[in-house]
């Protein structure tokens, strides 16, 4: 009889490629923000846009230390969008800098994963 706990918990081949193309992506924008370089959009939002994807794909495909049941693509937006909410938020409090558009960049990025998720499943396999 087959494993089929070892087959629910791998991702899908879509998922895999989204995973490492955000992780790229947000290394990328990170290293050019380091380098101080200006560039507009990429370098004030793409950390939001891109870690915002990268953190979607992790807990959607559950990459985490904590093993919890595969999460709907909504339920695992929601979470994600919670997190990212509550960051900017606090930086109200803690040192940072409270951006309102970085809350746009949170919400139309998990918006764009969960679409993206629908149509071509990137969570668990």
């Amino acid at each position: 009889m087959a494993d089929t706990t070892a087959s629910r918990a791998t991702e899908s081949r879509r998922g895999a490629w989204f995973y490492h193309a955000a992780f790229a992506s947000s290394l990328i924008v990170g290293a050019l923000q380091m380098q101080h370089v200006r560039g507009g959009w990429i370098t004030n939002y793409g950390a939001d846009v891109f870690g915002t994807a990268w953190v979607y794909a992790i807990v959607r495909q559950g990459r985490t230390t904590f093993r919890w049941p595969a999460m709907a693509p909504w339920v695992a937006g929601a979470f994600v969008l919670a997190g990212c909410v509550a960051t900017e938020v606090a930086q109200r409090w803690l040192p940072g800098t409270f951006d309102p558009y970085d809350l746009v960049a949170f919400t139309a990025t998990i918006v764009g994963c969960v679409a993206l998720d629908l149509v071509v499943d990137l969570g668990r396999a």
